[in-house]
């Protein structure tokens, strides 16, 4: 069974639990590069007090996970349930285009378990998913980095830039190229690739912006002594397995949505440096719009009236100017929308200003 099965399995059960009283459920399903974002706004809409307001986290991965509470001034709403199963854009697009699937289906009560919304930096359109039966709505920017881990790559203490065509060599041939390559201090070393895995949007956004369109060089440890080996699973599910890895594993170069950048070095692309305003004046372009996606009225799927209650008021509250532009869990780690110069209609497409 693929993750997303498993995780449904899991949410089926947080979710399976009886109620008398209304109830309105929305399952958001898809890429977790903004999932601190969602965790935080969620709490900004729900009221109530534990155990009434509550975060149910699953066994095995901390991206799926409830949160139940009321909607002030929605008592039609009854008792409101968002789960979220963030273990990647593209399969949360795959789930959400594919709705008439049953990924799971309760025990108890017999209802399938199928997400609502998907939430994704990675167009439709970029994997293959013909968008006109979805309503999509940009929330935010997602900016992506290639990062090392500074103690850890001495011989890539001079690395600090990559060009398009460096980068699209790297994700091909990573594993036999040596730090000199890219300017650094060796050529009888070897530097490895620590990237997201297919179903992740990380993964789909660098790869269109650096045109890079082969099979993948990926790398992991080995767990035992921090040896490099080749991935067998063609890359991580997640940006806090990638800075695991990143924290033993040396020469090593992992790609990572900016909200993991954390204490790790971001390269440069083309030369400019990694940063919120050069995202928003179009000179750094691995980025993505993130899109919440959903079927549109008349498609199977097509979320009812109380759930797009739901969707909205949290829609409202990622999109909000102000959160986008001073709370701590944004600044810095997204581009908000407003301070925007430029445009793109494609993933990894032409760069255009909105400024004339």
């Amino acid at each position: 069974m693929h993750q997303t099965l498993i995780a449904a399995l899991a949410l089926a059960n947080l979710l399976a639990t009886p109620d008398l009283r209304a109830q309105t459920t929305v399952l958001f399903a898809g890429g977790n590069a903004s999932q601190n974002v969602l965790y935080d706004r969620v709490t900004n809409i729900l009221t109530g007090t534990a155990p009434s307001l509550s975060v149910v986290v699953s066994s095995t991965n901390s991206t799926v996970r409830t949160y139940t509470g009321s909607i002030s001034g929605q008592t039609g709403l009854g008792t409101v349930t968002i789960g979220f199963s963030l273990l990647g854009a593209i399969q949360g697009l795959q789930d959400v285009g594919q709705n008439s699937e049953t990924l799971a289906t309760s025990s108890s009560t017999g209802t399938p378990t199928v997400p609502t919304v998907a939430v994704s930096s990675t167009d439709p359109v970029a994997v293959g998913i013909d968008p006109t039966p979805f309503t999509q709505t940009r929330t935010l920017v997602v900016p992506y980095a290639f990062v090392k881990k500074a103690s850890l790559s001495p011989n890539l203490a001079n690395v600090t830039n990559l060009t398009q065509r460096q980068a699209a060599y790297f994700e091909g041939a990573a594993g036999t190229l040596p730090s000199a390559f890219f300017g650094g201090s060796s050529t009888n070393d070897a530097v490895y690739l620590i990237p997201r895995n297919t179903a992740s949007a990380v993964r789909t956004e660098i790869d269109a912006n650096i045109y890079f369109t082969g099979t993948i060089s990926a790398y992991t440890s080995n767990g035992v002594n921090a040896t490099a080996i080749p991935d067998p699973n063609g890359g991580q599910s997640s940006g806090t397995l990638i800075k695991g890895v990143l924290n033993v594993v040396t020469n090593a170069i992992g790609t990572v949505a900016a909200q993991d950048i954390g204490t790790f070095t971001p390269l440069a692309f083309e030369g400019v440096p990694f940063s919120i305003t050069n995202v928003e004046n179009g000179s750094y372009p691995l980025w993505g719009y993130e899109r919440w996606i959903y079927p549109s009225s008349g498609h199977q799927g097509t979320p009812s009236a109380n759930q797009l209650i739901v969707i909205n008021a949290l829609l409202g509250a990622v999109t909000n100017v102000n959160f986008q532009t001073t709370n701590t869990v944004f600044v810095g780690n997204f581009a908000p929308l407003s301070g925007l110069q430029v445009d793109r209609l494609s993933d990894g497409g032409p760069i255009t200003s909105t400024q004339y």
